[in-house]
């Protein structure tokens, strides 16, 4: 049977894809696109942030189950901001240890709830093999052994000696031990993020092909196209997505011809969130210190004593959590008051109440109601549903602004089970936090809206059908029923 290549493209957006299509300068892309399916309204998790989309995609559920708030997220247990590497500022206020041990160890091993399964995880219950090159989230039934560069292993003291959890063949550029040949020494270094690049991850998709040990299914993570659209205008990002392309072309070249390629394999790519076009001016930066500064907020490296809130900034949305309760409805007002920020979400009944930044508008729903959504939920709702740009059609509730909104933001609310406001900007603006990164005249990500929500899917090389309007949850299971049809 055909084995499966799944192409993860950080930040690859469906409006950009199609013009470099139009253009005729993505010929990877568009060979795959020509041979296959490809649908321009795939819908990511919430927060639109790598970490807790990645979990999505490995388990097949919302943050409320897979139980990965974020990026940046409070622990209540630990009385910590968890940092999965969100700007170097960041990580000096947090310490380079603390940050690495989230990132290497606690995420997979800790973090990620034993309740679900990853798809490498129930790949090899299945009896099948699978890999992953650079992703993030990766656990699976095998040890590896982390080797961290000696600069690295210097600055975190040579404190981490833990193996990590993986299927059966995995990189997280060189910082795990493996026997992949024909990779670069220089794009390992420093500079190229020890080989969290895309030139590491190709480097080492063609050794596996060349090798003939490639696994039944590879995850391949390709991070840089994100690097480059956060400095540049998301609606003008054609030049990054070239230089993808020719990543992919790379790969399909290691075959004697781009149809033998689908001969054997069956490649997928999609992306894990889009991005927005923030504003050149800071007025375009709503910096919720200011905003919040009659509280006592939790900065980083600081220990929790008689702080009244926590803040974790995920670039166009923020986890508020209020230490004491009785000052919400304060804080709420605050927030409230600033028109720039888009919907203001708390918890109530089990359901979850959204109000209008600036207006105050409000719709409350709650799971397991009379109304059926397009993805096959039920929700009951009430109030005004132009909030979260909700309406009925032919009987079945769609999205228009805010794709999967109730599915997705009860999974942001309800991955943790303490106190929490959820906070999202409006389009063209990002929130601001000290020692946190801003992008204005950039792209950022993070909220609930379409231009961060809304990513392409392009499947080649298999007449499996997959559950539509397609979810990036759904993956998992589509790729499961692929082997599971198909004889050893």
């Amino acid at each position: 049977m055909k084995k499966v290549i799944l192409l993860l493209v950080d930040s690859l957006m469906p409006g950009v894809l199609e013009d470099c299509m139009q253009q005729r300068t993505v010929p990877a892309l568009q060979f795959l696109v020509d041979r296959g399916r490809y649908w321009s309204n795939c819908i990511t998790s919430f927060p639109t942030m790598t970490a807790s989309v990645d979990s999505s995609l490995v388990t097949g559920v919302y943050p409320d189950v897979h139980r990965v708030p974020g990026l940046i997220w409070f622990d209540p247990g630990e009385k910590e901001i968890i940092n999965y590497v969100n700007g170097w500022k960041c990580v000096r206020k947090l310490g380079l240890s603390n940050c690495t041990k989230n990132v290497l160890y606690n995420l997979n091993e800790k973090h990620l709830s034993k309740q679900v399964s990853t798809i490498f995880e129930e790949l090899a219950m299945r009896g099948r093999t699978s890999g992953s090159i650079n992703a993030m989230v990766h656990r699976g039934v095998k040890k590896h052994r982390v080797r961290l560069p000696f600069l690295l292993n210097l600055s975190t003291r040579f404190r981490f000696q833990e193996n990590i959890s993986g299927p059966d063949i995995m990189t997280l550029g060189a910082m795990v031990q493996t026997d992949l040949q024909e990779i670069p020494k220089q794009i390992q270094g420093f500079k190229q993020l020890y080989g969290i690049n895309d030139n590491y991850a190709i480097s080492a998709v063609k050794s596996l092909i060349r090798s003939g040990n490639i696994p039944e299914f590879l995850l391949v993570y390709l991070p840089d196209n994100d690097h480059r659209v956060h400095k540049k205008n998301p609606n003008h990002a054609e030049e990054s997505l070239i230089q993808v392309d020719k990543c992919i072309q790379q790969i399909l070249n290691t075959f004697s011809s781009w149809d033998e390629a689908l001969s054997q394999f069956i490649f997928i790519v999609t992306s894990d969130h889009g991005q927005t076009r923030i504003g050149n001016g800071k007025e375009f930066n709503i910096d919720l210190d200011s905003l919040l500064d009659h509280f006592k907020v939790l900065q980083l490296g600081e220990d929790v004593k008689d702080h009244d809130i926590v803040v974790c900034n995920n670039e166009r949305m923020a986890y508020i959590y209020t230490l004491k309760p009785e000052m919400e409805e304060q804080i709420l007002r605050r927030l409230l008051s600033e028109s720039r920020i888009d919907i203001i979400a708390t918890k109530e009944n089990g359901g979850i109440r959204v109000k209008e930044g600036g207006s105050g508008r409000e719709v409350y729903f709650k799971q397991n109601g009379q109304y059926r959504d397009i993805y096959g939920s039920t929700w009951i709702i009430n109030g005004e549903w132009e909030v979260l740009d909700l309406r009925l059609n032919d009987g079945l509730v769609d999205y228009g602004d805010y794709p999967d909104a109730l599915s997705r933001l009860y999974g942001a609310m309800y991955s943790q089970e303490i106190p929490v406001i959820v906070v999202t900007t409006r389009p063209r603006y990002e929130f601001k936090s000290r020692f946190y990164p801003v992008h204005l005249d950039g792209g950022s990500h993070g909220s609930l809206h379409k231009y961060d929500s809304t990513i392409p899917l392009i499947i080649t090389g298999t007449e499996h059908r997959i559950k539509e309007p397609p979810r990036l949850i759904d993956l998992k299971h589509f790729i499961i029923n692929i082997f599971e049809s198909s004889p050893k």
